[in-house]
């Protein structure tokens, strides 16, 4: 029973968001800022945040529970979603996104109905960065690049920071501007409440028994490992989407996170910017050439919600720029001398990744 009930509220959804607005679903510029404050964060982070922001109502509970005093080693007892228990362990990030309820309550309503185009602005916005020298290896940080995949993760294994940051300045360096970027606070212990995965080959999460580390393959590629594909709570992801899912309307955008440095643009993500204009400024780091896809197609069959597509259809417009990150990123930052930057050519899409699980 249970496919049919998943199949049954997935049409449900696609019908609600459609009433909505005339536009079915967001559009990639859209996304992209809707993502920018979190795409730079590293990956455990991430696997996190988009899961717990498909519950707003956890992230006010436990941003109340440590505003409280609540001790942090008592979360795993709380009713919470088992991602927001984790995310709780990094307490200025609970703050923020509470703080920021409607850009939190628009990023769960997106991540639930559209969660692979979500992950691909994720991608690209890092592609964007690395090619503007703002996404680089730093003491708290470890950046790599496989094949098409950014990954962020912690420079030390059992030590996270939460990145500060200004979406504004840190994909599109403003001529002149020489930092800073990317800057960090405290470091928060890691632990098993990590067992969330950013699955950068077909675009999700992957949830399952956690290992210390930050190995780039991780077990839960291998059969038996145990785990699965995370989806949202079917009740909870429908009362979201009916309320918060409006493609066609402005979206929402959060302050910088404290310790974030405003750069010359002033953090005008704070601002709610109304509706976008899909526009495509070089460099194209999708390799559109100038022309914007569609997002992807509603859900195939067996899919929960809609995105979660595999194989050549999954990377349908995902090429994120190979060329910008041929050269290794651990290497030092490009010299900025000028701010001028070439588009890369387009790359191509990495299909023989594809797997099925």
């Amino acid at each position: 029973m249970k496919t049919p009930f998943c199949l049954f509220l997935a049409l449900c959804l696609a019908v609600v968001a459609k009433a909505q607005s005339p536009a079915t679903q967001y559009s990639p510029d859209q996304l992209d800022q809707m993502v920018g404050p979190i795409a730079l964060y590293p990956d455990p982070l991430v696997a996190l945040i988009l899961p717990a922001s498909t519950t707003p109502a956890d992230i006010t509970a436990a941003a109340q529970y440590l505003a409280g005093g609540g001790d942090p080693a008592g979360v795993d007892s709380q009713p919470w979603a088992t991602s927001v228990k984790g995310l709780a362990h990094y307490p200025e990030v609970v703050k923020w996104m509470n703080d920021n309820l409607p850009w939190t309550q628009a990023l769960g309503a997106a991540f639930a109905m559209q969660p692979s185009d979500v992950m691909k602005s994720v991608q690209q916005l890092r592609a964007k960065a690395t090619a503007a020298g703002t996404l680089v290896n730093t003491p708290q940080q470890t950046v790599d690049v496989e094949d098409d995949d950014i990954r962020i993760v912690p420079a030390q294994d059992g030590t996270m920071y939460v990145p500060q940051y200004d979406p504004d300045d840190v994909y599109d360096v403003p001529e002149g501007y020489a930092g800073p970027f990317v800057t960090f606070g405290v470091g928060y212990p890691v632990g098993p409440w990590l067992g969330f995965e950013c699955d950068w080959d077909d675009f999700g999460i992957w949830t399952g028994p956690w290992q210390r580390g930050w190995a780039y393959r991780r077990e839960w590629r291998n059969p038996g490992y145990g785990g699965g594909r995370w989806h949202p709570d079917p009740r909870s992801a429908h009362f979201l989407v009916r309320n918060y899912y409006h493609p066609g309307a402005g979206q929402p955008g959060p302050r910088l996170i404290a310790g974030a440095h405003a750069g010359p643009r002033g953090g005008s993500f704070a601002a709610n910017r109304g509706a976008v204009t899909v526009t495509h400024s070089a460099p194209d780091y999708r390799g559109y050439g100038g022309t914007a896809p569609r997002p992807s197609s509603p859900a195939p069959s067996g899919a929960l919600f809609g995105g979660y597509n595999r194989g050549a259809q999954t990377r349908d417009f995902s090429d994120r720029g190979r060329q910008s990150r041929q050269a290794p990123v651990r290497s030092a930052p490009p010299q900025r001398s000028a701010p001028e930057r070439s588009a890369p050519e387009r790359g191509s899409s990495g299909g023989g990744r594809d797997r099925q699980h």
